[in-house]
């Protein structure tokens, strides 16, 4: 008999499981059946979508069943979608009655406590940690809320990295493939705020922070990259700055402690194996209120993370009175100063031609105390920060969601999102990514739209290389944390990376074009696709190009980029040289 284990992935202030993470609750629970070795099967909700059945499911030999719905935090989202609460119903009911079920996550408690009490004979839905309520389960066949104890904590993560969350993942390619799946990993519970934490957030009621040690990290990390992982963000912060540090319970500003995340950072990167490496939140107040400790960590971020790596800020209101009716986190002043030092050290480029640490900047909308007159207040902020020639990598806008908030006046709140994507996210990008700038290991994820859809995995055609360079549109990202979404006006083979060169904007995406593109071997769409070559100019090069190769097929029709254009009587464009190459 076999336990199957359904991702349905979760995503918290502090927490990434929508692919290409794989989140770390789920992992745990696989981790839990993996330490007691016992038969399991994992399977995630889009896979379940697209039809796949576990053997468990086709073989009716289903002991059990643990499902993770854990989003909380409204997204779009563009390689995977998070369960439902009608689907969950549905997948409920399509399983045998009696079957043991146990379901957990933030986005289950929110459901409960919304009402939502299915009616079904062996369900049980969690509160605590799944996990650990699930082995008492195993332990005892009684359904009782558990909290996990440190030492299954490390057993459950540690087994969790080999388990079949990982290697069964289906972003997690092929050695010789490999995919862009990203290892979420917790590395503390909790929040220094919990006395008084934000009151929207979940992440104060989880308690005083609980660290893991940096060893206990570090290993987690490398028995999963064993296992093929080379991509990891480190999760489960709160607080980057706040990772064990001092006066957690007696101070309101706790004093941020280089030493262990310079420990965790460094030991991580000592295994060469790991690729993409980037973290999670940060506190503007603890950085503000703590400059000097603050600096040497933000200089070990920038030294150990790879670059595009970014620190969600949490202002959500600039507004004075939202931020003490809220109780948030950081005011204005304490956010400015904290993006200031990020810039001082995070602009600098890396590798893939990305800032090497940038601010994010989350705003909410619907808190209480609000008026249309707090929209001022952030504009007014994002204008101070625009003067002051300080970068932000992405400004997220959503509304609150929960109980005990107040009704969000759409005809204000569309506007700031419109003027905030037109005066300052377009003319950041603009800045950081300026036309002809390259940027390194583009992942191709969709075609002719943002988001991955079930044809572009079920229809082979979409991966394979003959549809290189036919026209329409292909979308992808490089991986990491936030990263920009890069458009290419012909088609790419999905599931495949290049490198490329920025040929335009848009206000939270860019345009551009392939490096390294053989003009012996070009289509006419990628020819236009090159800022310079319009519609007639590109026939123009593609027919002269056959009738070369028509009177002499023996030999390439161009020798180099030049000729391309003396050939063709046309006056070669500056992006030339950048994108195309004449291979032998």
């Amino acid at each position: 008999m076999t336990w199957l284990v359904i991702d349905g992935y979760e995503d918290e202030p502090a927490a990434f499981g929508v692919p290409p993470y794989i989140g770390f609750h789920v992992r745990y629970i696989c981790g839990l059946l993996h330490s007691r070795k016992m038969e399991y099967e994992y399977i995630t909700i889009d896979q379940w979508r697209l039809g796949n059945r576990p053997d468990c499911v086709k073989n009716g030999t289903i002991q059990g069943i643990a499902l993770i719905a854990g989003a909380v935090v409204p997204g779009k989202y563009l390689r995977g979608t998070p369960i439902s609460l009608k689907e969950t119903d549905s997948l409920i009911r399509s399983f045998p009655r009696g079957t043991p079920i146990i379901a957990g996550g933030w986005a289950i408690r929110g459901w409960r406590q919304q009402g939502w009490k299915p009616l079904r004979k062996g369900l049980f839905l969690a509160v605590q940690d799944t996990d650990a309520t699930l082995n008492h389960f195993l332990d005892t066949g009684e359904w009782t809320h558990k909290r996990r104890t440190d030492k299954q904590w490390i057993t459950w993560a540690q087994a969790g990295a080999a388990s079949f969350a990982v290697t069964q993942h289906p972003d997690l390619g092929t050695e010789e493939k490999p995919g862009p799946l990203t290892y979420e990993v917790e590395v503390y519970q909790g929040c220094v705020r919990f006395k008084r934490g934000c009151r929207f957030c979940i992440e104060p009621k989880k308690g005083v922070p609980l660290w893991r040690t940096p060893e206990d990290v570090i290993e987690e990390i490398r028995i999963a990259a064993d296992n093929g992982v080379t991509h990891v963000r480190l999760g489960g912060m709160t607080d980057v700055y706040t990772y064990m540090a001092e006066g957690v319970v007696e101070l309101e500003y706790p004093i941020p402690n280089p030493e262990p995340i310079a420990k965790l950072l460094h030991g991580i990167r000592e295994d060469e194996r790991i690729n993409t490496l980037h973290v999670d939140n940060g506190n503007p107040s603890i950085i503000a209120e703590n400059l000097e400790p603050s600096e040497e960590i933000t200089r070990t971020l920038v030294d150990t993370l790879s670059d595009g790596a970014v620190l969600s800020f949490g202002l959500e209101s600039a507004d004075p009175q939202v931020h003490v009716e809220n109780w948030l986190n950081c005011d204005s002043k304490q956010l400015h100063t904290a993006i200031e030092l990020i810039n001082k050290y995070g602009k600098e480029r890396g590798e893939r031609g990305l800032p090497k640490l940038l601010p994010g900047l989350n705003f909410i909308a619907g808190l209480r105390g609000e008026t249309d007159d707090s929209y001022k207040y952030n504009q007014n902020l994002l204008e101070s920060l625009k003067r002051s020639g300080l970068w932000i990598r992405r400004i997220n806008i959503r509304q609150v969601e929960g109980e005990g908030f107040q009704e969000v006046n759409e005809k204000p709140f569309k506007k700031f999102k419109e003027w905030v994507r037109e005066e300052i996210d377009t003319p950041l990008l603009q800045e950081m990514f300026p036309i002809g700038h390259r940027m390194n290991e583009i992942y191709w994820e969709a075609h002719d739209g943002r988001t991955r859809l079930p044809r572009h995995i079920q229809n082979k055609l979409h991966q394979d290389p003959s549809i290189y360079g036919k026209p329409g549109l292909t979308m992808g990202r490089q991986i990491g944390a936030y990263p920009i979404l890069m458009g290419i006006n012909y088609h790419i083979p999905l599931e495949t990376s290049s490198d490329v060169i920025v040929t335009g904007h848009g206000s939270r995406s860019l345009t551009g074009v392939e490096i390294g593109l053989d003009p012996n071997s070009m289509t006419e769409r990628q020819f236009r696709s090159i800022p310079g070559i319009g519609d007639k100019a590109a026939w123009k090069i593609v027919s002269t190009r056959a009738n070369r190769l028509a009177r002499n097929p023996e030999i390439q029709a161009f020798e180099n980029i030049s000729d391309v254009f003396d050939a063709t009587d046309l006056q070669m464009p500056e992006f030339a040289s950048l994108v195309m190459e004449v291979k032998n």
